[in-house]
């Protein structure tokens, strides 16, 4: 699991990352709060500077470093808000950008496992992609298949840009234009198996309105483009279960992110979960 990467002997990361690169695969997913110790001492853990030089390693092998904030178990304090982060990510974002040891970023885990909807983790994601350059791709992760979370009877978000109505899934991507690039979807991991017709069309319930502009176009670049939709966790804890093989599990992933939106021609933007070709070659 390459988000716990860490735990492993060096010798054992190095032959990981050889082996991963040679995969085909381009992006390696590393998670802050994984890596880092847990409060309770359960996990030792590293140091901001052995997670920054193990991502220079990764890069040093041709991947690029994709770096998870929020979420595993030392960076997910429940119902907080930008001011409660910022001063414990903004050393871990210094450090990152000092040593340019993040090509790509995601918020956080699960995001709406242990965070409040609304305006607070608006400014919690706001507050991460301004963090960041915007040369960096920023993405969100969720367990709900909305890709986002709204307060029930809506609450307006203001920042510089103006001020909107977050009532729904359209108007919160609305909201993220100047922030996101795009969301990592998970969805119910038997259907993906057992049912990938029906997994696609779930997909492309967001993947249309990413491209027929009903969510608006990520702005994060300064040039316009849809939003990116990712096929993530599709098979991944019945892959940890031992119900699904790695094999399966690539040729899931290469099902799903060959989803076509049903206008605009938009596709997937990628997979966080494996995939590869039908010849077993790199996607």
């Amino acid at each position: 699991m390459a988000c716990l990467l860490d735990r492993y002997p060096p010798e054992w990361q190095d032959r990981f990352l050889q082996v991963y690169a040679g995969y085909g695969y381009t992006h390696l997913q590393r998670s802050v709060g994984h890596a880092l110790a847990n409060p309770d001492g359960s996990w030792a853990g590293v140091t901001v500077d052995q997670f920054v030089a193990l991502n220079k390693r990764a890069q040093r092998a041709g991947l690029l470093a994709d770096v998870w904030l929020l979420g595993g178990e030392a960076l997910m304090t429940p119902d907080q808000d930008a001011a409660f982060w910022r001063p414990i990510l903004d050393p871990i974002l210094d450090a990152l950008l000092a040593a340019g040891a993040v090509d790509a970023a995601c918020v956080g885990w699960q995001l709406d496992q242990y965070n409040r909807p609304g305006n607070a983790l608006i400014g919690i994601i706001a507050y991460v992609a301004d963090a960041l350059p915007p040369t960096v791709p920023v993405y969100t992760h969720w367990v709900n298949e909305a890709l986002a979370w709204w307060k029930t009877g809506g609450e307006v978000w203001t920042d510089r840009f103006g001020s909107i109505n977050v009532t729904d899934r359209f108007s919160w991507w609305l909201a993220m234009r100047p922030y996101l690039t795009g969301g990592h979807h998970q969805g119910d991991t038997t259907m993906a198996r057992t049912n990938p017709g029906l997994y696609q069309a779930k997909l492309r319930d967001t993947l249309n309105p990413f491209h027929d502009g009903r969510m608006g176009l990520s702005r994060r670049t300064g040039t316009e483009a849809p939003f990116k939709l990712v096929v993530f966790e599709c098979t991944a804890q019945d892959q940890f279960d031992g119900r699904c093989s790695e094999d399966e599990g690539d040729l899931v992933g290469y099902l799903l992110t060959c989803t076509r939106a049903d206008v605009g021609g938009g596709t997937m933007s990628g997979y966080g979960n494996g995939a590869r070709m039908p010849d077993g070659g790199p996607l």
